[in-house]
């Protein structure tokens, strides 16, 4: 399968304590999140879940393999079901 783009914007990633802005990319194949200084990407094979969290404000929730993640992210409902159409595949 071709890797292709299924949304990408600005966000904002909070691992533990750890607050960073930058630019998300969300493929079929992985979420990449980029800062001037920093690379993390995620592989959907390595999701475990993705989830909403948050009452106010929405974050997008990923259990991964390597750990979890909350992005900040403008329409995070609108993006977790790009998201659970390629974990688990």
């Amino acid at each position: 399968m071709n890797e292709f783009l299924l949304w990408k914007g600005k966000a904002n990633l909070k691992i533990g304590i750890i607050k960073m802005a930058g630019n998300i990319r969300i493929t079929n194949e992985r979420i990449l999140f980029e800062t001037l200084s920093k690379k993390i990407e995620i592989k959907m094979k390595e999701i475990k879940d993705a989830s909403i969290e948050g009452k106010l404000i929405k974050r997008l929730r990923i259990e991964s393999l390597k750990g979890n993640y909350s992005f900040f992210i403008p329409h995070a409902k609108d993006i977790l079901p790009l998201i659970r159409n390629f974990i688990h595949k």
